[in-house]
């Protein structure tokens, strides 16, 4: 008899222990959570850019890295112009609260609504060493309500 009961105990250990449906459904649920956490956390770190004055990004530019940042400006006057090949334009950035005229390459199609003297430009890039603002991306504020300034006066 104890013969039979030891071989009772050993079939007993040998089996493996299932984990319940609810547990694995449980980790898995867990995991994912986890997972898609931490994708949502670490692409807004990347995709958020603080936009600052021209001021800002010259003193900013003077005394720290020159990692990716965001400006936004208005146009100096008369400092518009392409290079010779016609692929990159070369102007300059101001804004109102101050004197500090930032210089800007940018290399992309720019539409008619950019030499707009009220329209102020967005631009996201890094100031290269020689001072001047490449930029990745150009947009302008509200380019609706100088479309329609545009409209109007094409009319008359």
């Amino acid at each position: 008899m104890s013969n039979n009961s030891q071989k009772s105990k050993e079939l007993t250990q040998l089996r493996p222990a299932y984990i319940s449906s609810k547990l694995k459904i449980l980790v898995a649920l867990l995991s994912i959570i986890i997972a898609v956490s931490y994708l949502a956390i670490s692409s807004f770190g990347t995709a958020t850019t603080k936009y600052m004055s021209v001021q800002d990004a010259i003193n900013k530019s003077e005394n720290e890295n020159k990692g990716s940042l965001g400006v936004i400006g208005k146009l100096v006057p008369d400092t518009f112009h392409r290079s010779a090949d016609g692929l990159t334009a070369f102007f300059s950035i101001t804004d109102d609260e101050s004197s500090g005229i930032m210089p800007v390459s940018y290399s992309g199609e720019i539409g008619e609504i950019f030499f707009n003297e009220n329209a102020e430009i967005i631009i996201q890039g890094t100031i290269k060493e020689d001072g001047i603002f490449e930029t990745t991306s150009l947009s302008i504020r509200c380019p609706s309500k100088y479309v329609d300034r545009i409209e109007e006066s094409n009319d008359i």
